[in-house]
């Protein structure tokens, strides 16, 4: 359906002359006394626009809609159709690519790989971005990984649309091994104060409540074979102990601003290439912010320009910060610190137990922060792995 608005007189006769000529309305309206509304077909609105044409009225289409509507936006819009079936063709040219190659880990040790050499693997065997979909065999990418290392114990393939995703689980490691019959000891990792002894195999060296250092005994590695008799043995066992982590952090207790005092002084000179002449000089103060600005005087061929300097002078003052806010900051800092900290020691192998930070100033007013981590955690080690941590 149109709507249509013609503007003009005798407006009826010109309803008439349509209706003469075979065009039919669905709704005539009065808008006015020199306007009209008219509601009609594709065929009624040709005859109008014909009429009105002839007789120099106004006409304007207000309103198309239905299947009216729907040609005139095909018309248009005729590159429209075209424009939709290649986008439906390159989408399906698209997606039968792969057009992104992931690799996850999964498992205990998933942490401890990087994808990069998988990935790798994966571009040696001709598995890249952008190979047609029909060419990816995931079973022979599973058993082509899985037989290049030995540290994957399953490597999964699959085909998600677009995206070629290859899951591989590394291996566990072996657990440690003991030969009860290499004697040795266990020793303390670090300094703290015991919790708990657990002495599986071999004879505990310390109690509960004994202060420890480092290196000190806490399971010699023998073991009774008679009433007079002793041997040696491999100690096994967990010593608990409540150790320390500390971590510190510094930070001012101002900051230094630029306040501007107001004075300024302009120096400027006349300047073509290498040559330059004096204008107007100025002062240069003792602490101040130099802007240069650059005006051409010549035009566009003669590079003659005028080289004007504009010193602001302005003062450094310290200003006090929030106490309270430096010593949040720091306190987030310490605490991170400390974190990283317990993090390298094993997540499994110890639990915090309390924590708390202490503040301190120091020369040249800064603030020093002193976080405390309270741990406890199994310290037995055997002497060759203290060694190797040095």
């Amino acid at each position: 359906m149109i709507r249509l608005r013609v503007e003009g007189l005798r407006l009826e006769r010109l309803l008439e002359r349509a209706l003469a000529q075979g065009a039919s309305f669905s709704h005539v309206e009065r808008e006015g006394p020199r306007a009209m509304v008219f509601e009609t077909g594709e065929r009624g609105a040709r005859v109008l626009r014909e009429l009105c044409q002839r007789h120099s009225l106004r006409l304007e289409i207000q309103r198309v809609t239905g299947l009216n509507a729907l040609k005139r936006f095909c018309l248009r819009r005729w590159t429209l159709l075209p424009g939709l079936a290649l986008c439906a063709l390159l989408l399906c040219a698209y997606t039968q690519h792969i057009w992104r190659v992931d690799v996850a880990f999964v498992g205990e040790r998933a942490a401890a790989f990087d994808s990069a050499a998988v990935l790798e693997m994966l571009s040696e065997m001709g598995i890249r971005p952008g190979m047609p979909v029909r060419d990816v065999d995931t079973e022979r990418i599973e058993l082509t990984l899985a037989a290049e290392s030995e540290e994957f114990s399953f490597v999964g393939a699959r085909v998600q649309g677009v995206r070629l995703l290859v899951e591989v689980a590394p291996s566990l490691e072996a657990p440690e091994v003991y030969d009860l019959e290499n004697a040795r000891d266990l020793v303390a990792a670090c300094d703290g104060i015991i919790v708990s002894v657990n002495a599986q195999s071999g004879v505990a060296a310390v109690k509960p409540g004994d202060t420890v250092r480092k290196g000190d005994v806490l399971i010699r590695g023998e073991e009774r074979a008679s009433a007079e008799e002793t041997r040696g043995v491999a100690a096994l066992g967990e010593v608990v102990a409540r150790t320390w982590v500390e971590a510190e952090a510094e930070a001012e207790l101002s900051r230094i601003e630029r306040v501007y005092t107001g004075r300024t002084s302009t120096d400027s000179v006349l300047r073509l290439l290498d040559w330059s002449w004096p204008l107007s000089p100025g002062e240069a103060f003792a602490v101040c912010e130099a802007e240069v600005e650059y005006l051409p005087v010549g035009g566009l061929f003669l590079p003659l320009m005028i080289e004007r300097t504009i010193y602001a002078e302005y003062e450094e003052r310290a200003v006090p910060l929030d106490e309270n806010a430096v010593r949040e900051a720091l306190s987030e800092q310490a605490f991170a610190l400390a974190e990283l900290e317990i993090n390298a020691l094993g997540a499994n192998s110890l639990q915090i137990v309390d924590k708390w930070i202490d503040y301190s100033m120091i020369e040249e007013g800064r603030m020093r922060a002193r976080a405390v981590v309270e741990l406890h955690r199994d310290i037995a080690t055997t002497r060759d792995a203290l060694a190797q941590e040095g």
